[in-house]
């Protein structure tokens, strides 16, 4: 009788260790790591627009030093101006955005910053200490007249290099991908004087609606039309605009300063706010 009251209770202690280790699993399954998705997404933000956003609604922004494609804020820069670390594959994106247009750089600390049409992305942090801006809040925009919100629909953008040998940086139009644009100093004001031939080698810019950066004055932008089949052409401040064929749509590439048989064709210099 000993022996089988002693088998009894030996089957109770293992069924209730048995349901002890799965309600710990039981709860655990309940109570999973919570996993933070890393989002951009494009949200409306007033005078500004359609800008691009962090999953936290912080924005991110583009560097015109930045043309090349390679970052070029490093040190007390990368402070104030850190940047968007991730992998295209763990993004998640709102409307209007494409995972084609994003992707990485490998930075000197080995860390992978993200990319929008080949512009690395950056946060803002007005104090540099890793605080980034309240939601919503566009500070960084327009600092040094080369830091801007980052937005999917530009059409005109600022880069900023050498674009002549021994020169110090300048300041330049480039497309929404950082191709170099052009000005002919043999045109007339809002007339093209290149056609045939020469805008094979050097095409209009053409553009139906221009989204600039805040640095930029909407005035300065005009269409022209032309004898042709190639317009309407966008003009800045007078100047109509122009790539260069052998640039080869290369983000950050200026084969074409200095240019043309008369070396009348320069890229478009603005004025550093």
């Amino acid at each position: 009788m000993k022996n089988y009251f002693k088998y009894f209770n030996l089957l109770g202690l293992a069924a209730f260790v048995l349901i002890f280790f799965n309600g710990c699993e039981t709860d655990n399954a309940e109570d999973p790591i919570e996993k933070i998705e890393f989002n951009i997404k494009v949200i409306d933000n007033g005078g500004f627009g359609k800008i691009m956003v962090n999953q936290d609604n912080q924005s991110i922004y583009f560097f015109a030093g930045d043309v090349s494609g390679e970052s070029n804020c490093k040190g007390g820069c990368a402070d104030v101006w850190p940047p968007v670390i991730g992998e295209v594959y763990d993004l998640q994106l709102g409307s209007y955005l494409s995972k084609n247009d994003f992707s990485t750089i490998t930075r000197e600390d080995g860390q992978k910053q993200l990319t929008y049409k080949g512009w690395p992305l950056y946060y803002f942090s007005p104090d540099g200490n890793d605080q980034l801006e309240e939601p919503r809040e566009v500070l960084g925009d327009g600092r040094g007249g080369v830091f801007h919100v980052a937005k999917p629909d530009y059409s005109v953008l600022l880069g900023r290099q050498p674009v002549s040998e021994g020169e110090e940086a300048v300041v330049y139009l480039v497309n929404d991908r950082g191709v170099t644009l052009y000005l002919n100093q043999g045109d007339e004001e809002n007339i093209s004087n290149c056609n045939g031939g020469c805008a094979t080698v050097w095409p209009p810019f053409q553009k139906t609606q221009p989204v600039i950066p805040s640095s930029l004055n909407a005035n300065d932008f005009e269409y022209l039309n032309r004898n042709d089949e190639l317009g309407p052409q966008l003009s800045f401040k007078g100047s109509p605009l122009y790539y260069f064929s052998q640039d080869e749509e290369k983000q950050g590439v200026v084969l074409g300063q200095a240019g043309g048989p008369n070396q009348t064709f320069f890229v478009v210099e603005t004025e550093e706010q």
